[in-house]
């Protein structure tokens, strides 16, 4: 959960511009396909995961982002372990690891202050093992970093309806536990981009919409906003990509619904079906910020960096 500069400043990336030499083109960089993981249930992937790095006082801090209907299951009643998949070094195969929970506010995740928005970050103590797994992560230094596309870098580069995005994340048609995780990417245009909260099923709240098509399993992945232009509005022969937010759910349509009987371990359960329309709700990255630089989770923090001192001092 802690590193020290010395150690892991190798974990810490800078770089948010990728201004490739063709102009019109470009590709995901390895590093933020490596940052996506699956939450687990036993050998089940139950959605996907985003590693976030906080940079506090020469430390490094490692969360995982997801969504809250994705761990609530995971973390409800006695359980207080999280299981996250990350792909091995070197290798196609991937590892489970299990990692313990602290309880924040009576809660094994943390979550924004506003019920409705479906949004959880828990602190992992990743950095053990950090040797063998093929995962890095950005650090950030404050909320105004260049990396979080929020309301604030919205507005600086004029994002709008049009602009493109692009999400990555589990597709379980793609998983098994043979082999490595397969991170799928899918690359839309954003559709809605609402500068204040409106009123929506599970309550008022501030939500994007993208024209990124979105399935079971991607629930908890990161979504991205990209654009070519400067403040001014200059094109800059390159891409500027910002952590737009979280994809939470596809949006259905109320045309054609219907109710089907499915068996899963031996119980029969009913689902409705609804006609995926093609757009997907993106919990803002506002809300991260809010949760991660939060007085709780600083004071958190700073305890930690205090106990790790008091122990080198030793």
């Amino acid at each position: 959960m802690i590193a020290s500069k010395k150690t892991y400043m190798f974990l810490v990336l800078t770089i948010v511009l990728c201004a490739n030499s063709n102009a019109g083109t470009f590709t995901i960089p390895d590093w933020l396909t490596n940052s996506t993981v699956f939450v687990m249930r036993g050998e089940k992937a139950q959605g996907t995961g985003f590693l976030m790095g906080i940079k506090d006082c020469n430390a490094t801090f490692c969360y995982l982002v997801t969504a809250k209907h994705i761990v609530k299951p995971l973390l409800s009643g006695s359980s207080n372990k999280i299981a996250v998949r990350f792909n091995l070094k070197n290798s196609d195969k991937a590892k489970t690891i299990e990692f313990p929970t602290r309880k924040f506010s009576g809660k094994r995740w943390l979550e924004h202050t506003n019920s409705a928005i479906d949004l959880a970050a828990i602190p992992l103590s990743i950095f053990g093992d950090m040797k063998d797994l093929d995962v890095m992560m950005y650090g950030v230094q404050d909320p105004n970093d260049e990396f979080l596309a929020t309301i604030s870098w919205l507005n600086k580069y004029k994002v709008g309806p049009g602009d493109q995005a692009f999400t990555l994340g589990l597709v379980p048609y793609l998983y098994t536990k043979d082999h490595e995780n397969l991170i799928l990417s899918r690359f839309g245009a954003i559709s809605l981009l609402p500068r204040k909260e409106i009123n929506l099923p599970g309550g008022k709240q501030k939500a994007y919409f993208i024209d990124c098509q979105a399935f079971p399993g991607n629930s908890g992945g990161p979504a991205f906003v990209l654009v070519e232009r400067s403040e001014s509005g200059t094109l800059i022969g390159g891409w500027r990509f910002g952590f737009l937010g979280v994809v939470t759910e596809f949006v259905p349509s109320p045309l054609r619904a219907k109710k089907v009987d499915l068996k899963e371990d031996d119980h029969k359960i009913a689902i409705q079906l609804v006609e995926n329309t093609g757009i997907s709700k993106v919990v803002p990255v506002d809300y991260l910020v809010d949760i991660l630089f939060s007085d709780e989770q600083k004071g958190f923090r700073n305890r930690l960096i205090q106990k790790t001192r008091r122990k080198d001092n030793q």
